[in-house]
């Protein structure tokens, strides 16, 4: 599938140039008045989700350029648009122990803030300079919030993820193991003399 210059004009390039003129002046607007009580999540494990975020993508639409199905780009633009409804967590969220709430009521956010949060990635053109704009807003706002938080009225948070559950885990078998040994060697009482 190759595009002509005019169409790569017109539904890749132009879109984007107007994004990125448009993107600073909305950002500002959307910022008055917006404050959080929540602490700025780690940028380090935001780029882990991320990039793991992108690779599901990545994967998800790749069979298209082979097989040319349509639905594989159905599937990869669903999972973009609606990766952070499930508990406001992504698989890149969840591995990276992320979760995105919502400002309004402080739980995490669902499927209506998801949409609105992550809209914007896929418009052809603004997509691509999303990518380095919403990135540069991640790490120079002080709540770490991107245009689509802003939109959204979300925020990406350190929370409950993969780390938390093995580390849960952990000290449910470590309370088992330490009460079988309780009953067992019953520890702490002297040994019973029997004649």
């Amino acid at each position: 599938m190759r595009l002509d210059p005019a169409t790569l004009l017109t539904f890749v390039v132009l879109p984007g140039v107007v994004f990125a003129l448009a993107y600073g002046p909305v950002l500002t607007q959307l910022s008055r008045g917006l404050v959080s009580p929540y602490r700025k999540a780690d940028i380090r494990k935001r780029a882990y989700a991320a990039a793991i975020d992108g690779c599901i993508v990545i994967a998800s639409a790749t069979p298209y350029l082979t097989t040319g199905f349509v639905l594989y780009l159905v599937i990869a633009a669903a999972y973009l648009l609606f990766r952070d409804s499930i508990r406001g967590q992504s698989a890149g969220k969840w591995v990276a122990g992320l979760v995105v709430i919502s400002l309004e009521h402080g739980r995490p956010s669902g499927f209506s803030g998801s949409l609105r949060r992550n809209a914007l990635l896929l418009l052809p053109g603004a997509n691509l300079a999303a990518i380095v704009l919403e990135a540069r807003s991640i790490v120079r706002d002080p709540q770490g919030q991107r245009l689509g938080d802003r939109l959204a009225q979300t925020q990406v948070v350190e929370g409950l993820g993969a780390k938390d559950l093995v580390k849960s885990f952990q000290d449910s078998l470590e309370q088992v193991g330490t009460g079988v040994g309780r009953s067992v060697g019953r520890p702490g009482r002297a040994p019973v003399r029997v004649r």
